[in-house]
C-alpha cells in the first residue's frame, strides 16, 4: 500500500472538462514531480481554476484521468481530497485577520467540518480526557514549519498587522501543509516555479521550464492583446 507521506507524482492525463454543453477543457495532460514547483499561467478564461478544481473534485472530467501516486483522485469525494495530501490555498487571506499566523498556518491540517474549523482557531474546546488535543499537533506543525521559513517570530502576530507580502508568505507557509498555491501574480509564479504549464481555450500550450514557457512564441502569442490578464496559479 502506497505510503501517504511518501513522495508521489501527480498525473493529469487527456482531461477534458464541459459544462452546460461548452468544452472548457480539451484534453489536458502534464506530471507534477515530487519535490517539482509546477505552475500554471494563461489568459482569463484559460481553464486554470478549472483544472485545479478538477484536481481537488470540484469539478468531474467528462473524460481523462488524474492521480496521486496510486490514488485515483476521480474516485475522492471532495471533502476527503486533504487525507490524501491534496489541499489548496487562498487568493487571499483577510478572512483570517483575527488570527495569528501561527494558527492560520495550522488550518493546513484543517479537519473537514464547521466543528473542525472553530476548535484549531480556538474557538471550541477540542480536548478529550487522555488524548492529545488536535489543535496541539497542528500548531506545532506551524510553527515547524514557519521555522523552516524562517518566520517563527511572526508566529504569534495576529495576520492583520501583517503586510500583503508577509502574509502571503504566511498563505506559503500554510500550503507546506496542505501542498497548493493560487496567485495572480505572474512574476511571482515564474520567479518560484521549476517547470510550468501554459494553457488557453482549455488546451495545453507548452509546459516547461519557466523561461521556456514564457518565451515560446504560440504562449507569447496568445498574450497579445490582453496586457494585465496574464494570471497564474501553482
Amino acid at each position: 500500500m502506497n505510503d501517504k507521506n511518501q513522495p508521489r507524482t501527480l498525473a493529469v492525463g487527456g482531461v477534458s472538462v464541459h459544462l452546460g454543453g461548452v468544452q472548457i477543457l480539451n484534453e489536458v495532460t502534464f506530471t507534477v514531480a515530487p519535490g517539482d514547483v509546477f505552475g500554471i499561467v494563461g489568459p482569463n478564461g484559460a481553464g486554470k481554476t478549472t483544472i485545479l478544481n478538477a484536481i481537488d473534485g470540484v469539478v468531474r472530467p467528462t473524460a481523462g484521468t488524474i492521480r496521486y501516486g496510486e490514488t485515483d483522485l476521480l474516485r475522492v469525494p471532495p471533502h476527503k481530497m486533504r487525507q490524501h495530501g491534496i489541499g489548496r490555498s487562498l487568493q487571499a487571506t483577510h478572512y483570517f485577520r483575527d488570527l495569528t499566523v501561527a494558527q492560520f498556518v495550522s488550518l493546513g491540517q484543517l479537519p473537514n467540518s464547521v466543528a473542525g474549523a472553530l476548535r484549531f482557531t480556538g474557538h471550541r474546546p477540542a480536548r478529550r480526557p487522555g488524548r492529545p488535543a488536535a489543535a496541539d499537533s497542528a500548531r506545532d506543525q506551524a510553527r515547524g514549519v514557519l521555522a523552516q521559513l524562517g518566520l517563527d517570530e511572526l508566529a504569534d502576530r495576529p495576520l492583520s498587522e501583517l503586510s500583503t507580502a508577509l502574509q502571503k508568505l504566511a498563505d506559503i507557509a500554510r500550503t507546506f501543509v496542505t501542498g497548493t498555491v493560487i496567485d495572480h501574480d505572474p512574476g511571482f509564479v515564474t520567479g518560484i516555479c521549476d517547470r510550468m504549464l501554459a494553457m488557453n481555450f482549455g488546451q495545453v500550450l507548452h509546459v516547461g521550464r519557466p523561461d521556456e514557457v514564457m518565451s515560446n512564441e504560440v504562449v507569447r502569442r496568445s498574450y497579445l492583446g490582453e496586457p494585465g490578464a496574464v494570471h497564474g496559479d501553482i
